[in-house]
């Protein structure tokens, strides 16, 4: 037997599984699970490798010894804010004033993670309890202004008296966040030091946590919530994390363990902004989507994972992952960065009800999760899940969930179904089975429409990935009737969110807070408003530069001309001077990792909108340095990127744009899968591929179902519905009229009714 040589480690955890794709220097590679351990999180992991490398026949050590790259993403520090067991309790010094900040919070943490019918009636929106205690949140007299003027001088009594009683109380981290510190952070700084010193008289030793440097942008309660998440759970997660790093060295391994962040790069585990790793578990997806077209030259790509609970979508937009700019992590809501994934509380283990009073169906939104549903009478479920109903419709083996992990029972779950949904609907059980497959898969597609006509797209755009452990048994169901401009189903779909992970590139993201006018285009001329909006920018200019217009006006050149070009001066010196500030925060950060700075790889970019608008779009410049055109390229990228997202109609140029966010990330060449590429067979599949058949129901009609085994389906094949093809870990099913076409990288293309297999061959 060949020696294989591994190369990459990704690790997925879950609330209960552990996945881990290993994979060598011919790009192969082989996926691992074990129950994950959130007290012991490198147990789990370790479990997972060894079940991996036991099915290349190698031991743990010859697995890790070889390692050049190993990334980590999965629910380790959602899991803290979750289950309230992250470091507490914190002491929080805020702005006199401002001491309910958490506890207001933002009116969407009551309501975003409900039904749309629950958000309609306020008897059903709560608050999160706040992860700082009131009592542990001081006010400190201070102000200063969105300028960065102090206005109030920092009352140092105040602090020193604060913190005094902070850590009386046993406070175990003390966080300092004051009002527009990230303009002028001089008052951060100074209560930082007194704090310091008081922690030496005392003979302590806690950490200090300053605003201005874990989170540096506008929005008070997104930007402490942030904050208090990076202090309660991410530091306590990087204890863990580098334990690991330290279970891997004694195996043998020189690789650190480096972090999948929300945005889709990798970071080292002694990264500062821990907190842009926190919600990294849907990322790993979308990022193994944006690799994946990246190997086909596909730009336009739809990125689909359903699970037990949940289904998540997630776009590559022009090569791109769709970031926002905030986003929510267990109702508290961040003003942090990240990929763009909608979801919704509707995966195979939702369960399965018929309202009392309309005697619709309903399904979820809460679920079974990994008990699976009453077909596992060890999961203790006694409603009755989407799961039995695949389990009914002879979808599902019995003998083989999870690789035959988990035993089900066909005939409880039948029992149960038939007296809880089709008994009250007054019909057959296949046929309610069938109903509640068909309703799962159309939620599931109405759901990834409103996705792609929220962008602005149409599905014949995309190419969709169907991924995770339950994506293949419905991806055809929910994209059926849409016309998509294709859809793959890779083979290791049920580890592709781990796969996800190892593409992603080193990359250090950093971005402040702006409040940059550009004023609009030359030929555009401002009226009424828009006029007073720029003349507002230019009266709030230093005297000093105001100076240059009245010399361009003696000179006989029009007030609003004068005006756009000393504003035009002034956006460009403003945004380069962001710029290069957080350009040396990402080289300081390199240094730190012992890499070289030389070599980092920079895309500049900035948050952008109409002045007066209210939400703010992204945009980038492939420039390697600022330059006069800078501007004019970052608005012209910012008006496609409006059109895209809303009515072309309701263009505002006239207004200028405002630079809200400075954005820069320093990219730095690392490890990265391949694909492997095997030759291609005939399209009949050989003997020993098909190893089984029994009916399933589709659509009213029992059909007898070939079944076939995955790792033995060749590159080339062409599978025939009604079918299934099963792996240890997924399931895909081919229903009549379709045909499944395995390519030369081992992802299967979904033909559809009418298509020919020659459009999908050569891809």
């Amino acid at each position: 037997m060949t020696q294989r040589q591994t190369r990459i480690l990704a690790i997925d955890t879950g609330g209960t599984m552990t996945d881990t794709i290993l994979i060598d220097t011919n790009g192969q590679f082989v996926v691992g699970k074990a129950q994950t351990t959130p007290d012991a999180v490198s147990k789990g992991i370790m479990e997972s490798l060894k079940d991996a490398a036991g099915q290349w026949d190698i031991n743990l050590q010859e697995a890790v010894s070889g390692l050049e790259l190993v990334v980590y993403t999965g629910t380790l520090m959602l899991n803290r804010v979750v289950s309230r067991t992250g470091m507490a309790p914190l002491g929080v010094l805020t702005s006199s004033g401002f001491e309910d900040t958490l506890r207001f919070g933002r009116a969407r943490q009551s309501w975003h993670h409900l039904s749309l019918s629950e958000r309609l009636h306020a008897v059903s929106h709560f608050h999160p309890d706040p992860l700082v205690s009131r009592d542990f949140i001081k006010g400190v007299r201070e102000r200063v202004l969105p300028t960065g003027q102090v206005m109030i001088p920092l009352y140092e009594e105040d602090v020193r008296e604060a913190t005094l009683d902070l850590l009386d109380r046993g406070a175990r981290a003390i966080i300092i966040c004051y009002l527009n510190s990230f303009v002028n952070p001089s008052h951060e700084i100074r209560t930082a030091e007194i704090v310091s010193d008081m922690l030496k008289e005392r003979g302590m030793q806690i950490p200090v946590f300053l605003s201005h440097r874990v989170h540096p942008i506008l929005g008070e309660a997104g930007r402490l919530n942030a904050v208090v998440i990076q202090v309660y759970a991410a530091e306590p997660s990087r204890d863990q994390l580098r334990d690991l790093e330290g279970t891997f060295r004694d195996q043998g391994s020189h690789a650190g363990v480096r972090l999948l962040t929300n945005y889709g790069t990798t970071v080292s585990t002694a990264y500062d902004q821990l907190i842009h790793t926190v919600n990294s578990g849907p990322t790993g997806g979308i990022i193994g989507a944006q690799f994946l077209g990246s190997v086909y030259g596909l730009k336009y790509l739809i990125a689909t994972d359903v699970g037990g609970t949940t289904f998540d979508v997630g776009a590559v937009i022009n090569g791109q992952i769709v970031l926002r700019d905030s986003g929510i992590i267990d109702q508290f809501w961040v003003n942090t960065p990240m990929v763009a994934v909608d979801s919704i509380g509707s995966g195979t283990g939702s369960f399965v009800r018929v309202d009392p009073v309309t005697q619709r169906v309903r399904l979820g939104p809460d679920s079974a999760g990994y008990r699976v549903g009453v077909c596992w009478p060890e999961g203790g479920v006694d409603t009755v899940t989407v799961n039995d109903a695949n389990l009914i419709l002879g979808y599902l083996n019995p003998d083989n969930f999870l690789g035959g992990q988990v035993k089900l029972d066909r005939e409880r779950a039948t029992r149960l179904f038939k007296e809880q949904i089709a008994d009250r609907l007054g019909i057959d059980v296949f046929e309610a089975a069938w109903g509640v497959h068909n309703l799962a898969n159309l939620t599931l597609k109405l759901h990834l429409q409103q996705v792609m006509l929220g962008m602005g797209f149409g599905p014949e755009v995309f190419h969709l990935v169907g991924y995770g452990g339950e994506g293949p048994l419905h991806a055809i169901g929910y994209t059926h009737g849409l016309d998509l401009a294709g859809v793959m189903i890779p083979t290791w779909a049920p580890g592709f969110s781990a796969f996800g992970a190892a593409c992603g590139e080193y990359g250090v993201r950093q971005e402040i807070s702006t409040d940059i006018f550009v004023p609009p285009p030359a030929g555009v001329d401002p009226t009424g408003i828009a006029l007073q909006i720029m003349r507002g920018a230019y009266d709030t200019l230093p005297p000093d530069v105001k100076g240059s217009v009245d010399e361009q006006l003696a000179q006989g050149l029009r007030l609003e001309a004068a005006m756009r070009g000393v504003l035009n001066q002034v956006a460009l010196d403003q945004l380069s001077r962001a710029w290069s500030s957080l350009k040396g925060q990402i080289e300081l950060e390199a240094s730190r990792e012992g890499l070289d700075p030389t070599r980092l790889r920079y895309v500049f970019g900035a948050r952008m909108r109409y002045a007066g608008m209210l939400d703010d779009l992204e945009v980038q410049t492939g420039a390697p340095e600022i330059k006069p055109e800078t501007l004019s390229e970052l608005a012209e990228q910012f008006e496609v990127s409006f059109d895209k997202v809303y009515a072309r109609a309701a263009r505002s140029t006239e207004f200028g744009y405002q630079i809200t966010r400075a954005v820069v990330t320093g990219y730095y060449e690392s490890v990265r899968p391949t694909v492997p590429e095997e030759s291609l067979d005939g399209e009949t599949p050989a003997q020993g591929c098909r190893k089984d058949h029994r009916p399933i129901f589709w659509n009213g009609t029992w059909h007898e179902s070939d079944v076939y085994e995955m790792d033995r389906v060749r590159a080339g094949n062409v599978l025939t519905g009604p079918c299934l093809v099963e792996s240890p870990a997924t399931t895909i099913l081919v229903p009549p009229e379709y045909r499944l076409y395995m390519d030369c990288r081992r992802v299967f293309w979904v033909v559809r009714p009418g298509e020919d297999v020659a459009m999908y061959k050569g891809r």
